[in-house]
C-alpha cells in the first residue's frame, strides 16, 4: 500500500513539475535575448573586439540568469556566435 501511494505521489509530482516548467519553454523571448539575437544576426560586420565584448556579455547575461537558456532565441545566438568563432 505505502509503495502505491509513493509511486502515485511520485507521478504527480513529475507532472507537476513538467507543467510548471512548460511555460518558460513555451514563453516568447525576452527583449534584451532579442536585442542579443539581433547583434549575434551581425557579428561577422562588427570589428573584432566589439564582436568579444559581445560574446562575453552575452556569456555573462546566461551566466546571471540561467533561464535565458529556456528562452526560443538561445539556440539561435549560440549558432551564430559559433559560426562566427569558426570563420574568425
Amino acid at each position: 500500500m505505502k509503495k502505491t501511494i509513493l509511486t502515485i505521489s511520485a507521478l504527480i509530482m513529475a507532472c507537476l513539475a513538467f507543467y510548471g516548467w512548460k511555460p518558460l519553454l513555451e514563453q516568447p523571448s525576452s527583449p534584451q535575448m532579442q536585442t542579443f539575437y539581433q547583434e549575434s544576426v551581425g557579428l561577422g560586420a562588427m570589428p573584432a573586439d566589439s564582436a568579444s565584448r559581445f560574446i562575453v556579455d552575452f556569456l555573462g547575461y546566461t551566466m546571471l540568469n540561467p533561464r535565458a537558456k529556456l528562452d526560443p532565441l538561445y539556440p539561435e545566438i549560440e549558432t551564430n556566435i559559433h559560426n562566427y568563432s569558426q570563420s574568425h
